[in-house]
């Protein structure tokens, strides 16, 4: 167990209190958040129900009329929630909770928050009716509720969460004939799909579902299996007949956190990726389409800079109609703060990448590159490496820009390409990787092993990924997204196995992979990053949480998050002072941003 100092133990109506009667006027330092408790609240109260009496673990939302942010505290073990005073401005503000199985009637309350002193508002919660924790569960909980086996679970319902919530299957009433016609349509969606935004390649889009089209054939197996299993668990037979399995609240350390969700420039944006650039700001690129976007954290303003249809700048591109409005999976920085956007997928032999310079406000379009890009270590030696496309990793030097692309806000930029990588097996990745010395790496979803390409001698090394441990459920292996730290290891999300794993490239191969289980099921990391202070952080695709891993005890802090969170690339702030590190995802159905803070180690 942690220990804790003793200003731990004191109160935040006690902090006040002494704050108030020696007359101290005690300011928060570069790191507010971090002083919560040694600065006068600005709005404080009670957590309870009758159930339960004091409430821990309850998360308060406060949201200032006309702000485009809101500000998240967590009560603690005594029931009490604080807010510190250098959040919330004066105003008029919109208060919320989420606690699974509760509800606040109304669902919200308004409180005027003044100026000096301290606001006091208690929150009163009752249980939720059935339909109303429904409406609460976080797709993990749906996932580990539904009376299947596991493995039915997870090979015909885990990747739904990928383009929607999974109250969406169990909430359908679809019977089992009726989902056949109904999954078959949606396999034809585009991979960045979600309920607002589905995307139908144009090229079968008019015969869709008519004779002589894609629709018209018997469905697979995989299709029957999906029917079967959601007719077996949605309301199509009449109301749910299994329990709802949900999640503990936060306790103890778990509480100690404070969360700010920006809204962005569009209620429909998708933010797949988030990185901050030199300028401070947060910067997300769009699942659904060709923007880049970027967040003030001091101010919550957001802008979003919007290019031109690759389908348009490449026709080539787009033969048959193949190529969507997909918009873009990968958003990387180099060291000069330039940023590189590719998309999810094109046709095979194909591909773009297109450069964002935040200064000059300016993109370069670069043809034939691929799904994925890596220039983070472009300055060691003027390379940048690309993959997928169907034509294989490469390395490309780009070129300086031209004088039309001097004075052109949209142009084509001109790069040079090394032949592919020759190697004895297919190097593919669902993302790409480079260590301090542009060296690249990668595997995919389903991988067994991890690839090293040499960036001098090109001399390809593989590192088999362990079979165990594994998290809950656990039943793939393979990785999603990772990134370097300082020490040259490479940390990544097993989405499929549950577990973030570390490579270690300076020990042998057999040895070089260490896989640590998530803390609760279907969390489904999607990326895992090292703060390079001893802690690891990964984000969660469908338990509405991200959680932070002591690399020195391998202990867990587990943060919910104030609402619905489909997180896919996450994005560790360090602190400049070597305290606590921060971090922000995006929430890629939501068009929302959070920067999660902990209060404590």
């Amino acid at each position: 167990m942690k220990t804790k100092s003793a200003v731990n133990w004191i109160t935040p109506k006690a902090v006040g209190i002494v704050v108030m009667t020696l007359g101290l006027a005690i300011w928060p330092g570069k790191h507010p958040a971090h002083a919560l408790q040694l600065t006068t609240p600005v709005l404080t109260g009670s957590v309870t129900s009758d159930a339960e009496g004091s409430m821990e673990g309850v998360l308060v939302n406060a949201r200032r009329e006309g702000a485009t942010f809101t500000v998240t505290v967590v009560s603690d073990a005594s029931g009490e929630y604080s807010f510190p005073r250098d959040r919330l401005e004066p105003g008029e503000y919109t208060i919320g909770v989420r606690a699974v199985g509760y509800v606040l009637r109304p669902s919200t309350r308004v409180v005027q928050v003044m100026g000096r002193g301290s606001t006091m508002l208690d929150l009163h919660l009752e249980v939720a009716e059935t339909l109303e924790k429904a409406l609460q569960l976080s797709s993990a909980e749906w996932l580990a509720s539904y009376p299947l086996p596991v493995e039915t679970t997870f090979n015909a319902l885990k990747d739904c969460t990928r383009c929607h919530h999974q109250s969406k299957v169990a909430m359908s009433r679809f019977n089992e004939e009726e989902l056949l016609h109904v999954i078959q349509r949606m396999s034809y969606y585009w991979i960045g799909s979600t309920p607002v935004a589905y995307q139908i390649p144009e090229r079968i889009l008019p015969d869709l579902g008519r004779e002589g089209g894609p629709m018209v054939r018997p469905p697979v197996a995989l299709e029957e299996m999906q029917a079967e299993a959601v007719a077996s668990i949605n309301l199509s037979k009449g109301a749910w007949q299994y329990p709802f399995k949900t999640f503990p609240r936060p306790s103890g350390d778990n509480t100690r956190v404070i969360y700010t969700t920006y809204d962005l420039a569009r209620v429909s944006a998708r933010p797949h990726d988030v990185r901050i650039g030199l300028d401070g700001w947060v910067y997300y690129d769009d699942f659904n389409d060709h923007v880049i976007g970027k967040v003030n954290p001091r101010t919550g303003e957001a802008i979003e800079y919007r290019f031109e249809d690759p389908a348009q700048r490449f026709p080539d591109l787009d033969e048959g109609g193949s190529l969507q409005n997909w918009g873009n999976r990968v958003l990387k920085r180099d060291r000069e703060g330039k940023f590189y956007l590719t998309p999810p997928g094109v046709r095979p032999g194909t591909g773009y990448v297109v450069r964002f310079d935040p200064e000059l406000e300016t993109f370069e379009f670069f043809s034939n590159g691929g799904s994925f890009s890596a220039p983070e270590s472009m300055h060691v030696d003027g390379y940048m490496w690309i993959n997928g496309g169907g034509q294989g990793l490469r390395q490309v030097r780009i070129h300086d820009r031209s004088p039309a692309c001097l004075s052109s806000p949209q142009c084509d930029g001109e790069w040079t390409q090394e032949p592919a990588i020759e190697s004895e097996s297919r190097l593919s990745a669902y993302d790409m990787y480079v260590d301090s010395q542009n060296n690249a790496y990668g595997a995919s979803r389903g991988s067994t092993q991890f690839w090293r390409v040499d960036a001098r001698t090109r001399e390809v090394t593989y590192y088999p990924i362990p079979e165990s441990p594994r998290g809950d459920p656990g039943l793939g292996g393979g990785s999603r997204r990772g990134m370097f730290d300082g020490q040259d290891r490479l940390w990544f999300g097993g989405f499929d196995g549950d577990v973030i794993g570390m490579l270690d490239p300076s020990l042998p191969p057999d040895r070089a992979i260490t896989l640590f289980p998530t803390p609760i099921p279907w969390f489904q990391p999607y990326m895992a990053q090292n703060d390079d202070s001893g802690y690891t952080w990964t984000g969660s695709i469908s338990a509405d949480h991200v959680a932070r891993m002591n690399e020195e005890t391998g202990e867990w802090n587990l943060y919910l998050l104030p609402s619905t969170a489909n997180i896919r690339q996450i994005h560790v702030q360090p602190d400049e002072g070597g305290g606590l590190s921060s971090l922000w995802v995006g929430l890629n159905h939501q068009g929302k941003m959070v920067h999660i803070e902990p209060l404590d180690r």
